[in-house]
């Protein structure tokens, strides 16, 4: 396991990967990408501790207020954008989110927490492409995170 630093670009919690940036030093992976903080703040929860096979009570209520702040980050990004799909995507987000209430079922909260986070990817796609540029793929930062694989990905 690699040791994790907060990053002052985007703050999310990166493994060092200094051969990404150069001898010696470490890189944020998201610097000079459009809405940085957006991709930045799904992909520490994406690669987030709740979705370890290990993941305790406390990661997933820790992940479920993390993923409140990442859908009101995207709100905010969403501001008086014409976007529809994106709106639609955000509140799908949202309508996920007040289902997945952690402290009930465990496996439900799973499910719903991660419809949330599936939805808030879209609306970032989304923004992403209206100014002409490809999808978000967190799979291109795995290597940035303490995360071998996702697990849950496939199941639902």
């Amino acid at each position: 396991m690699r040791a994790s630093i907060a990053c002052r670009t985007c703050g999310a919690e990166h493994a060092s990967a200094s051969h990404k940036a150069g001898a010696g030093k470490t890189g944020c992976p998201y610097e000079g990408l459009a809405y940085f903080d957006l991709r930045a703040g799904h992909d520490r929860i994406y690669f987030g501790r709740w979705r370890k096979m290990d993941a305790g009570p406390s990661d997933i209520v820790r992940a479920y207020h993390q993923i409140g702040r990442h859908l009101r980050s995207i709100d905010r990004a969403l501001g008086d954008k014409d976007l529809p799909a994106a709106r639609r995507d955000l509140e799908k987000a949202a309508d996920a989110y007040h289902s997945g209430d952690p402290g009930a079922d465990s496996r439900e909260a799973f499910r719903f927490m991660d419809h949330a986070l599936s939805y808030a990817h879209r609306a970032i796609d989304d923004l992403l492409h209206e100014i002409g540029l490809p999808s978000h793929a967190p799979m291109d930062f795995a290597e940035w995170y303490d995360a071998v694989e996702v697990p849950f990905r496939d199941e639902w």
